[in-house]
């Protein structure tokens, strides 16, 4: 690798002339027309990574449409080398490509048991010949990054860069030439695209340089990590998991305890619960948004409704499932995907889909919340039996599962529900599944459905997993790289771990949590001043990309608490997974619209699934959403309901503070501060033994502490009760 630093002038969105820098000690002086540049270097080798701060300065004259680079040059380069820039490229998105509009749903012609990846048209590195280059916003990415993976040489390499400069966000471009020989990524600023991306289109920009007088400075500043031995995009991940934070900047805010939190969603599914359907509904009566069994939220709000929430919350979310399993269920075996309280589609995205195709996630997902539902109340309850009127239908669910795992060796993403035929394979999207039957197989004694999940665990870890790429979750984008399907894998290793404790399981979740952390944002994101979010002093860091077709972080994991990764945390030791569980827990409860806090249009209660760092919906929409609840008060719920509002390990003398309160351990004695506007009622988990997996459902178990608005307790931890683990 080489690197030059650049000025360049433009010519509409394209560098028309450019002039490099030529440095001694440090320092170089060039004239461009009549202004005269200055650039001073700055290499600080005693950080972490190599650290470089480039200052520019018109150190004479004025310019127009200009701007400044800084060019990293790969010669000798490779089509096999994997090229990741996180939440916006895996594998430098060089896949096959459907130029379908929103929403990109695949057609008849496009069925295919094994087809290769096939995405929508996103910035991208070609897999064929013609252009290959992406030019992408910081905004678009949860980390100003690139990262590639030299197979060859076994090699990799991370570069890091901030969000902005004195001229806003900067653009981060990765480009190849014709040949495939030659790579080149830039930083530059201000942030000029060729092409700009919205919803599945990519068009032409209208950015261009900037007007710059004397004195004016910009300053770049990035840090080059280099790695040996490494043996696949995997490893390359895992080196990321510890250098993410490297330009993060972050402000921890106390707004909302959990406790009033989930007090004021649980008021609005309420509002939601059709006493006729016996359903949680999505609020609306079309098949989208009627009711959908998993993906948006469906079987998963059941589950914390019925852990945390009221009595007549776990009455309705009882009705709920017992609807669901008796009466939704295709001679396939497999649960219909959308209903309407008495009638039932395959599955739906405004229509319902032809073909009788199925997104297989869900029931994927359904499998999974369905079990750990179960085991939840056995642990409330041990006289719980599950109903009879269930056993059969589970019973044909995990078998068809099973079965079509046997028959074909993969799961699938879409298929047909009545005969369970794939007609979309290729992806990771039904990967829940490893978790929903190692579950059913512990609850029901079934190995047979385990060695089924340990089989599926290994191909999808290697084919997903090792290669750095999770796709096809999301039933509206093709096979785009997502979030999702990545957190679905790391559930599925924990939980396979959790029913066998064998560490070959463990390990394949560090190296799913590592994956998983390139879709979260690392940072307190500069909205402009006129947004929507920057007038709420919205913090990003924490918040989950969706996925390199949807540009925008979520408040959450879709559909998920995170706790895997507190979990991943118990079993490992290593805190970083504790710092990844912490800063999605306590960054999502922000996004809660509530009376002294309304957030735009949006009702008390709801939390819209727009972070939108990215101008992909227009610039007007950056730190904006639109009206309308979504599946992140699901995530919320589950959240309150899976992790602890503080977590305690009394031998290692340790605190960590999940829930928007502030609390500090002196010896046995524990100090609880609230300063936020509401009481609050504080689950703690008091951690004996963290060598032990903890039950499912646990975590609602465990004692809770009343804390009043503006209030101080001090109390001893012998005092707080039970929810320990001592055996």
């Amino acid at each position: 690798m080489s690197v030059n630093v650049k000025v360049q002038y433009y010519n509409g969105n394209r560098p028309e002339e450019y002039r490099e820098f030529e440095f001694k000690n440090n320092r170089s002086v060039i004239s461009v027309n009549d202004a005269v540049w200055e650039c001073k270097r700055k290499n600080d080798t005693a950080s972490a990574g190599r650290e470089t701060t480039l200052t520019f300065q018109v150190a004479k004259g004025n310019v127009s449409k200009a701007g400044v680079a800084v060019n990293f040059l790969f010669n000798n380069w490779e089509v096999d080398n994997y090229v990741i820039m996180p939440a916006a490229a895996y594998n430098g998105n060089r896949f096959d490509v459907l130029d379908y509009g929103y929403p990109p749903l695949f057609k008849r012609k496009d069925y295919n048991k094994n087809p290769p990846i096939t995405i929508t048209n996103v910035p991208r590195l070609s897999k064929y010949e013609g252009e290959s280059r992406m030019d992408l916003n910081t905004g678009d990415l949860s980390t100003p990054a690139v990262g590639i993976y030299f197979p060859r040489t076994q090699k990799g390499i991370w570069i890091l860069t901030e969000q902005s400069t004195e001229l806003g966000n900067s653009v981060l471009i990765f480009k190849e030439n014709s040949q495939r020989n030659k790579a080149e990524f830039t930083i530059a600023a201000p942030s000029v695209r060729e092409k700009y991306y919205s919803m599945a289109n990519l068009s032409p920009s209208k950015e261009t340089g900037a007007d710059l007088k004397q004195g004016d400075k910009v300053t770049i500043r990035y840090r080059v990590y280099t790695f040996n031995n490494l043996s696949s995009p995997k490893d390359l991940n895992n080196q990321f998991l510890s250098i993410r934070k490297s330009f993060a900047a972050s402000v921890r805010v106390n707004q909302l305890p959990f406790s009033k939190a989930f007090e004021l969603m649980e008021r609005q599914e309420n509002d939601w619960w059709s006493a006729r359907d016996s359903l949680y509904t999505l609020g609306g009566d079309s098949w989208n948004l009627k009711w959908q069994l998993g993906w948006v939220g469906g079987l998963m709000v059941t589950l914390p409704l019925s852990e945390v929430g009221a009595d007549s919350s776990a009455d309705r979310s009882f009705k709920n499932y017992d609807k669901v399993i008796t009466k939704s269920q295709a001679k396939s075996g497999f649960f219909y995907g959308c209903g309407k309280g008495n009638i039932w589609c395959s599955d739906c995205f405004w229509e319902p889909h032809p073909d009788n195709l199925l997104l297989l996630r869900k029931n994927a997902d359904a499998l999974y919340f369905i079990y750990k539902y179960c085991f939840s109340r056995q642990l409330k309850n041990r006289d719980w039996r599950m109903p009879m009127a269930w056993k059969e239908p589970l019973h044909k669910l995990s078998e068809a599962f099973v079965n079509l795992w046997l028959q074909n060796h993969q799961w699938g993403q879409f298929i047909d529900i009545e005969t369970a035929e794939i007609k979309v394979g290729g992806s990771n999207s039904a990967a829940m599944a490893i978790g929903g039957l190692a579950l059913a197989s512990k609850f029901e004694n079934r190995p047979q459905w385990l060695k089924v999940a340990k089989e599926a665990a290994r191909y999808y870890y290697r084919n997903f997993t090792v290669k750095g790429i999770s796709c096809g979750g999301p039933g509206e984008i093709l096979q785009n790289n997502d979030a999702e399907t990545a957190f679905a894998m790391l559930e599925s290793f924990i939980t396979l771990y959790e029913v066998t404790e064998e560490k070959e399981w463990l390990q394949y979740a560090e190296d799913a949590a590592a994956f998983c952390s390139t879709w979260m944002i690392t940072y307190d994101y500069k909205f402009p001043a006129s947004t929507l979010f920057a007038q709420l002093d919205m913090k990003t860091t924490g918040a989950v990309w969706a996925n390199t077709q949807n540009k925008h972080g979520g408040p959450g994991i879709c559909t998920l608490s995170g706790d895997c990764l507190f979990k991943l945390y118990r079993a490992t030791g290593n805190k970083l997974y504790l710092g990844m569980a912490y800063d999605v827990a306590h960054n999502i409860m922000q996004y809660i619209s509530r009376a002294d806090r309304p957030i735009k249009d949006q009702h008390i209660g709801w939390i819209n699934e727009r972070v939108n760092l990215s101008d992909w919906e227009g610039k007007e929409n950056i730190g904006n959403i639109f009206h309308g609840n979504t599946w992140a008060q699901v995530s919320a719920m589950l959240t309150v309901a899976q992790l602890p509002g503080i977590y305690i390990n009394p031998v290692k003398k340790e605190v960590v503070v999940f829930d928007h309160i502030d609390a500090t351990l002196n010896g046995n004695t524990l100090t609880i501060n609230n300063p936020t506007k509401f009481d609050a009622t504080v689950r703690v988990f008091i951690d004996n033994n963290p060598t032990i997996n903890y039950p499912q459902g646990f975590i609602s178990t465990c004692p809770v502490v009343s804390v009043k608005s503006g209030e101080t307790r001090i109390i001893a931890l012998s005092e707080i009760g039970k929810g320990t683990i001592n055996q």
